[in-house]
């Protein structure tokens, strides 16, 4: 209960969430959609409420928490894909360089499956990486949390692996990283920190 209580102390703070409006799955999605696309200092959830930033695992953990908290049952599911010119041609010319250069910068994606209604056990696909703001520079931006209704995943999916409930998403990312990405790494790793900057600057 408690990080639930201090999503909804620190969205109301930050004038995300309104004075008498209560934590709800749409408000929930809306505030962690609209956290700035940067890399906290690490993917916890605390951390990443505290610092008000996060990329696709971050934000997706920590929404997890609070839809958990909420009640509602979610599941981590991890995507490899590649960024490529094809497939992003939003990104600004530098990145586009970088993602031509090769087969495209590969990476894993992490978004949610969400029971939104256990009675009838149906299940919703979440994802709640790119910012509302991001929409004007072209990224495919998912703006409403209709319950029953599937998310565009922010990737164009290779293989899907579903988190085990009962293991740690991150280790299980980084296992996948390491066999999908490989030596590639560093470079990964560069581009992501280089996107966020952008989409920071951006979107400020």
């Amino acid at each position: 209960m408690t990080l639930l209580t201090d999503f909804r102390d620190e969205a109301r703070r930050r004038g995300a969430l309104g004075a008498d409006e209560a934590v709800t799955l749409a408000s929930a999605f809306r505030i962690v959609r609209d956290l700035p696309y940067e890399r906290a200092s690490d993917r916890a959830p605390e951390t990443v409420l505290r610092e008000w930033r996060g990329t696709c695992s971050g934000k997706h953990y920590l929404l997890a928490a609070i839809l958990e908290a909420l009640g509602t049952e979610t599941a981590v599911i991890l995507a490899t894909h590649h960024f490529t010119a094809e497939n992003s041609p939003w990104l600004p010319p530098a990145l586009l360089d970088e993602v031509r250069a090769g087969e495209g910068v590969p990476d894993v994606h992490t978004f949610l499956r969400v029971r939104h209604d256990p009675v009838a056990d149906d299940w919703m696909t979440v994802d709640a990486t790119w910012p509302l703001a991001a929409q004007a520079l072209g990224l495919p931006v998912n703006s409403t949390f209709r319950p029953g209704s599937d998310m565009r995943v922010a990737a164009d999916i290779e293989e899907i692996i579903h988190v085990p409930e009962d293991e740690d998403p991150q280790a299980v990312k980084e296992i996948v990283l390491a066999n999908h990405v490989g030596d590639e790494l560093p470079r990964r790793d560069r581009f992501i920190e280089a996107l966020g900057a952008w989409l920071r600057e951006a979107t400020a």
